[in-house]
């Protein structure tokens, strides 16, 4: 047994030993350099930054980058609803990436009764629970604003309130006027916006 405990304390002192000579794994630098372009690059002062950006790996959605990389946008398709028309029979907006932080979005909601809800323009998001759309809203239902279409243009919020996974639009009055409110909401769907 205390042949055991001095050579686990030998081999300890060599470790410490060797940790404190060579630090982090450094090598020595030569004696004798060989070539002017090896005395060049001794003489510069190391760069690692390029080293742990080029390392650095981060997964989302299943995809692996570099951290150099911006985030990879990719286009999909997104469920769209107006109340009127119905929670459970959504349309669909198709989402594109652009060339800067935008989307391009664009797509409808209709019924059988002609009442309808198209949304074109480009979308970004500004928060975790938030969108800002940029484009035109149209709502058009034959029992609000006389069966005249309301139409919304210019910039707008859509807000995910509370532990909603949805998206509602924050200017919900109709053109109607009074309490007449529209629900517009943009639901998760493929796209990485």
């Amino acid at each position: 047994m205390n042949y055991l405990k001095k050579n686990l304390m030998i081999v300890g002192v060599i470790a410490i030993t060797s940790c404190t000579e060579n630090p982090k794994g450094r090598q020595n630098k030569p004696s004798k350099p060989e070539s002017k372009q090896q005395i060049d690059s001794l003489n510069q002062e190391p760069s690692y930054e390029s080293e742990i950006d080029d390392s650095i790996i981060s997964v989302e959605n299943g995809e692996a980058s570099s951290s150099s990389d911006k985030k990879v946008k990719k286009a999909g398709k997104h469920p769209v609803s107006l109340q009127w028309i119905g929670w459970d029979n959504r349309g669909s907006v198709n989402i594109a990436p652009m060339d800067d932080e935008w989307y391009s979005i664009k797509g409808s909601q209709k019924n059988k009764a002609g009442d309808y809800l198209t949304i074109d323009g480009k979308i970004k998001r500004t928060g975790n629970k938030e969108l800002e759309f940029d484009g035109e809203i149209v709502t058009k239902v034959s029992h609000n604003n006389d069966g005249e279409p309301c139409i919304k243009t210019g910039k707008q919020i859509f807000y995910g309130k509370g532990d909603r996974t949805y998206f509602r639009l924050q200017d919900m009055t109709n053109c109607e006027g009074g309490m007449l409110v529209d629900y517009v909401d943009i639901y998760p769907g493929t796209s990485s916006l």
